[in-house]
């Protein structure tokens, strides 16, 4: 198990206690507030309607979708299907988990979808992260290919970005939610990997 790998992970478990309690304490609200008016800067109905659609990429559907194509795939059920399965449900367990610990209402402004359980963190956000973040990692190990690896990491690396900016801009989370997610979401990634690595299901 690396040691960086490790590191990693712990670091952005303690930066997620650090952000919770931040938010707790009430300090980000100008930081969160002045993200939703750079968001929603440029806003207008086609820029709502491609957003929708994103945040439809990330979401439930979405998300079953991926699963479903890499474990159905023979050959990439068990270095790649499994894992991704293992992170994509754990981190759905641990966002439930969460937002009934914090309680975190949403945003009170304009919401362009409809959401209605807690706000912290954003289980978009940390599922996406959880779910790519693991890709990302059997994608730099297994591909070869330098250019075709580098474009796969950069989309999914983008998409992972543009799914949490939807939720800024759609109004159903705040900025602190977001981040709150990443974190999370790459320490599940990251974990999983690592238990993958030391059983034979990966070897």
């Amino acid at each position: 198990m690396s040691k960086k790998n490790i590191t990693l992970t712990i670091v952005s478990i303690i930066s997620f206690l650090m952000l919770a309690i931040a938010i707790q304490a009430d300090y980000l609200s100008g930081f969160e507030s002045w993200v939703y008016n750079l968001s929603v800067g440029h806003m207008s109905d086609f820029l709502t309607f491609i957003l929708i659609i994103i945040t439809n990429i990330g979401g439930p559907i979405g998300i079953a979708t991926i699963c479903l194509i890499v474990l159905l795939i023979p050959k990439l059920r068990n270095n790649i299907g499994i894992p991704v399965y293992l992170s994509v449900s754990s981190s759905f367990l641990l966002d439930i988990l969460l937002k009934q610990c914090f309680a975190r209402e949403r945003p009170n402004i304009l919401r362009l979808v409809t959401e209605k359980n807690y706000s912290f963190p954003s289980g978009h956000a940390m599922v996406n992260m959880a779910l790519y973040s693991i890709l990302v990692i059997y994608t730099y190990n297994l591909i070869k290919n330098k250019k075709l690896k580098t474009i796969l990491i950069t989309i999914m690396s983008i998409l992972v970005i543009l799914i949490g900016f939807t939720r800024i801009y759609l109004g159903v989370h705040y900025a602190g939610d977001i981040i709150g997610g990443w974190l999370l979401g790459f320490a599940d990634g990251m974990t999983v990997y690592m238990i993958m690595k030391r059983t034979s299901i990966d070897k």
